[in-house]
């Protein structure tokens, strides 16, 4: 054989061996690549088990286990209350954070403090990357730089300092969370499902600021908790928390598409620590007044007629301060109404009402 000859086979004996070296190094950095996607996208909750967050029914609730994310794409805790000062002023609050999951994962954290006597009404909002809750069991730890929502061991903690406003509140559980829907289950039709929890009365100590002037308050509160694979871009929705004086706690949920057509209505009636699900056939929702705002041009409807005869429910619910609107437009791109309502007709009590997708655009 040539010389010329062994050149050649020499050369093209390297060219394969090199080829494949190439191969395997390229296969070696796509299992890489492949482990890590897995890891991100599959990272085990901080539940004590792995299961599906696409909602179905065979899927049970378990507290204090589901207080924690579930990384779902969408999932969110939420507080709502109403304060009284040593001195008798009254106030109200809500604080939501979202946790919205997809290519990456964001906070978006949502306050607003309404002091009653004035009229006036506080918001603020915040968005971070990440999830400072990632790996917190059995409850949650969001920190959004000086706010924190916080749950562990039964016990709750909000904190949030804004330039005009701010609060520092306890919250205590003493009563067992209510499960709406089909035990916790929520079928939102155009949204897919989602699973979904109250605690309807919880306690609450602290303090709120407005400007300087800080007030030591005691009061009850409402959380929500809901979580589920849906996206809430398809729908709009009306939400009532309502605690009557009786002991009587109600939820209400009339999700409706962009065709303003109710999708999906639900309820939960609890008392003495019996919850019942109510259909849409078991409840009425009648709009009132309007109240236009003069920042967005959306125009909400502050006063419900709400009926549930089976429970002998005949009640009026209004805004206790109309302009409660909530322009997210830095954060969700979108606003909202929410804030502190009061019942009168057949049942007194208090409560929250939120108004979402009447947006003049």
């Amino acid at each position: 054989m040539s010389n010329i000859k062994k050149s050649r086979r020499r050369y093209k004996k390297h060219r394969i061996s090199k080829r494949y070296f190439i191969l395997a190094v390229l296969f070696l950095l796509l299992c890489g690549l492949g482990a890590w996607l897995f890891h991100e996208v599959s990272y085990l909750k901080p539940a004590e088990v792995w299961y599906d967050t696409k909602a179905s029914a065979g899927n049970k609730l378990s507290v204090p286990k589901d207080d924690a994310w579930h990384q779902s794409k969408m999932e969110w805790w939420s507080y709502n209350g109403h304060l009284t000062s040593e001195s008798g002023k009254k106030f109200s609050f809500h604080y939501a954070l979202f946790v919205v999951s997809g290519l990456k994962t964001q906070i978006i954290g949502h306050v607003s403090l309404s002091d009653l006597q004035t009229g006036l009404h506080y918001t603020d909002q915040r968005k971070s990357d990440g999830n400072s809750s990632m790996n917190t069991a059995n409850g949650f730890g969001f920190v959004l730089g000086n706010w924190i929502m916080k749950r562990q061991n039964g016990d709750d903690e909000l904190k949030v300092t804004s330039k005009d406003f701010g609060f520092n509140l306890n919250l205590t559980s003493n009563l067992e969370p209510v499960f709406h829907g089909d035990n916790g289950l929520i079928k939102m039709s155009l949204a897919d499902s989602g699973y979904y929890y109250s605690r309807t009365r919880m306690p609450i100590s602290g303090w709120v600021k407005t400007g300087k002037k800080l007030e030591t308050v005691q009061g009850v509160g409402w959380f929500d908790h809901q979580w589920g694979d849906f996206l809430t871009g398809k729908l709009a929705w009306e939400r009532f928390s309502l605690q009557l004086d009786n002991g009587a706690e109600i939820m209400i949920y009339n999700l409706r598409n962009k065709a303003n057509h109710t999708k999906h209505a639900t309820a939960s009636f609890t008392q003495n620590g019996l919850t019942e699900a109510l259909a849409a056939d078991d409840f009425t929702l009648v709009p009132g007044e309007k109240w236009k705002s003069t920042r967005t041009g959306s125009a909400y409807p502050i006063e419900w007629t709400i009926k549930i005869p089976k429970k002998n429910i005949d009640v009026i619910v209004r805004s206790v301060i109309d302009n409660s609107e909530f322009d997210a437009a830095m954060t969700t791109y979108d606003a909202y109404w929410e804030g502190a309502v009061k019942v009168k007709g057949s049942n007194t009590g208090q409560g929250f009402m939120e108004l979402r997708g009447y947006s003049s655009k």
